[in-house]
């Protein structure tokens, strides 16, 4: 990756609505020469641009981290299974004490629970803990760029 394909990115960190003609006018370079590089970018999944709305203004101020312990010879398959929940937009395999690691958005408690309850009755979740977010301080989606 090039340094101007990283400083593209950054830009678009900053503001994933910015034109390609304000990016290239910063970089010296033509708008169509920003749009193929920020389009080869995305072809090669290094770029996704998206809208980040706020959970709680959205109608699901229920916000939440689940960790579980699973069955680690199917952690692939629960952790698939995971994906097909509306309710969850984050899923990670991770090390450590626990083998995946969800974030989840419900329109309430009991919602929340039914969320959980439907969750330990996939096969090979062996136990969940659930950490309700009481106020998100920061929320960037930002990766670092090497």
């Amino acid at each position: 990756m090039s340094e101007t394909d990283k400083t593209i990115i950054r830009k678009l960190q900053e503001d994933g609505r910015r034109s390609y003609a304000d990016i290239a006018a910063e970089l010296n370079l033509s708008p169509s020469a920003i749009q193929q590089r920020a389009q080869r970018l995305m072809e090669r999944e290094l770029l996704k641009v998206r809208a980040v709305t706020n959970p709680v203004l959205m109608g699901v101020p229920v916000v939440a981290s689940i960790n579980l312990k699973v069955d680690g010879s199917i952690i692939r398959q629960i952790a698939t299974a995971l994906t097909k929940f509306d309710e969850i937009g984050y899923v990670v395999i991770s090390a450590g004490s626990y083998d995946i690691q969800i974030e989840v958005a419900c329109r309430d408690n009991t919602h929340l629970l039914d969320i959980i309850t439907e969750i330990s009755k996939i096969e090979g979740v062996r136990s969940t803990e659930t950490s309700i977010y009481l106020e998100i301080i920061k929320n960037t989606y930002q990766w670092g760029i090497p």
